[in-house]
């Protein structure tokens, strides 16, 4: 069994990101003359395995569709960037359910955590089926987003110019298309997105398993209209592994592990906002489009991602962290009674205390 890792908060790492010289070349493309920021670039920080994540990606597109609705001269792009929480998972090899709450190790009470706060943005979570390493995913996401791989940072892969294309741009959407197309789609942060949500909604919902090439073979071709031969090459080839392990890594790097509570956090899913500000762990869809919203009057919403220390607030991050605490101190208890010659279990004591949290 895998050690708890709770997944809700981002520390940047003390060292300056690589994403600092994408940040000039983004900001030297916006328009001077413009006093409102009406281009938005996202990344999104991920893995396609993780419910959090899933939820968190469903939580931004709401977000995006009611900012739109106020402002339909808005533009947004949204990239990914693989965060592999489980990069020695086999592949097919898990009961969904017994991989959360076993090789995971997390407690019965989460899947009501995750249906709970699935529902408020419409994601309806099915237990059932298979699942197991997420990785061939994550190439297919990149191949999505350029043809040839790279450990370029996702956002310097974003297509729209604020000072060339606007006011006209191509009309897009950021979900999964209702039926296959029948043509190749130009590659981008919109084909990934549309990619990241087709195999995310068949795995989260639909009972698909996302380590399943036969799957993922399947889904990409709706999506992206890429041949077939493509595809496969993708997903055997060894180069394209290394470039997604290399893009977890840099993620991983910006991260400084700290918790008072419950030892090692790492966090996802994080948004990053036009290279520049931190929006991390679990948030609800108002406050998305109030920071939007601060975005769009040129003010700071929240801490600048610089070399500084940053923790922040992520929502359910304390509980969470409680929970992993109160379960670690129970398997302690029942370690001692069991050299003591008492009887009992664990189990009620960690159900005690997720009643205490939730």
């Amino acid at each position: 069994m895998q050690a708890i890792r709770v997944q809700d908060l981002l520390i940047p790492d003390e060292e300056p990101s690589q994403s600092s010289t994408a940040e000039g070349k983004r900001a030297a493309r916006l328009n001077p003359a413009s006093s409102e920021i009406k281009y938005f670039v996202i990344e999104f920080i991920h893995d396609t395995i993780c419910p959090f994540c899933y939820i968190g990606m469903k939580t931004l597109l709401k977000a995006i569709d009611i900012y739109k609705s106020r402002h339909s001269d808005a533009v947004f792009e949204v990239t990914c960037t693989p965060f592999i929480l489980a990069p020695t998972a086999k592949i097919s090899a898990y009961n969904k359910y017994y991989y959360y709450s076993s090789e995971r190790g997390l407690p019965t009470s989460r899947f009501g955590v995750w249906d709970k706060l699935g529902e408020d943005v419409g994601v309806r979570f099915s237990w059932r089926g298979r699942t197991g390493n997420s990785q061939n995913s994550h190439k297919l996401l990149r191949f999505a987003l350029q043809k040839t791989p790279t450990v370029q940072a996702s956002t310097e892969l974003a297509v729209y110019q604020p000072t060339v294309d606007a006011p006209l741009y191509p009309p897009y959407s950021l979900r999964a298309p209702e039926q296959p197309v029948s043509l190749p789609q130009p590659r981008g942060p919109d084909l990934q997105m549309r990619l990241l949500d087709a195999i995310t909604t068949g795995y989260h919902e639909h009972d698909r398993d996302l380590s399943d090439p036969n799957f993922l073979m399947e889904i990409t071709r709706a999506v992206t209209g890429f041949l077939e031969d493509e595809i496969q090459a993708v997903l055997d080839s060894p180069e394209w592994d290394h470039t997604v392990d290399k893009l977890s890594s840099e993620v991983q790097n910006r991260i400084s592990v700290r918790s008072r509570l419950a030892g090692p956090i790492v966090a996802v899913p994080t948004m990053v906002f036009n290279n520049k500000w931190v929006y991390g762990g679990f948030q609800k869809v108002d406050d998305i489009v109030d920071q939007f919203e601060l975005l769009r009057r040129g003010a700071n919403p929240l801490q600048e991602y610089t070399t500084s220390s940053l923790v922040l607030d992520g929502g359910i991050a304390d509980t969470l962290a409680r929970e992993a605490t109160m379960a670690a101190m129970a398997r302690s208890n029942n370690n001692n009674n069991s050299k003591g010659g008492g009887g009992g279990s664990s189990s009620g004591q960690e159900h005690t205390a997720e009643r205490r949290h939730h």
